[in-house]
């Protein structure tokens, strides 16, 4: 049941945003009592950094799986921006702004998390100039930043208004002027194949 109501939660915080989702409406949804989910969580804010949790973990997972099915450095850059894609086709933008607002204990476990994923970022990075994908002349230090804060930057609704910009089509040229930014000539050729088949 705590793992049902924390997928059902995460759904519905994804489409709607956290504040806006109330915890009667989460139990309508499940078909439960409120009474049920304060079984399992304190509070709405217990419930959040539980779903936050998951949903990073399941991040985690899908993560290194990439790396593991992947041929290349590109091909995973490829497979990551399908999983962020697949993703992002069910979020609110409104999502991080209410975490990061109202939720604090669970947006620093997500800041944690952006931290983390510096380490895969670099190694990508690394990986590609070993095998001449990327460019030999770039700071992998600086431009791993700079990639996981441009995920981010997609989410500021005050440079990109949602009612004027798609989140995902944001993001997705996000990705394709980094890599265009970073790959040799050998490497260009790749990504243009491996864009269009994966």
């Amino acid at each position: 049941m705590q793992q049902r109501i924390i997928e059902k939660a995460e759904s519905m915080f994804f489409r709607f945003g956290i504040r806006s989702v109330t915890m009667d409406e989460i139990a309508k949804e499940l078909g439960i009592s409120k009474k049920t989910i304060y079984h399992y969580f304190a509070d709405k804010d217990d419930l959040v950094e539980k779903v936050t949790e998951h949903s990073l973990s399941n991040q985690i997972c899908k993560t290194n799986e990439i790396y593991d099915i992947s041929k290349n450095p590109i091909e995973e850059m490829m497979y990551s921006t399908k999983m962020m894609r697949e993703m992002l086709e069910n979020v609110n933008g409104v999502l991080f702004f209410d975490m990061q607002k109202y939720h604090p204990s669970s947006w620093a476990k997500y800041v944690e998390f952006k931290n983390g994923f510096l380490d895969i970022v670099k190694r990508n990075l690394v990986n590609g100039i070993q095998e001449k994908l990327y460019r030999a002349d770039i700071n992998v230090d600086i431009l791993a930043k700079l990639r996981v804060e441009l995920v981010d930057l997609a989410f500021n609704m005050d440079l990109f208004p949602p009612k004027v910009y798609n989140l995902l089509n944001v993001q997705l040229e996000s990705i394709d002027h980094f890599i265009r930014g970073i790959v040799t000539p050998q490497g260009l050729e790749l990504y243009e194949k491996t864009r269009l088949a994966i």
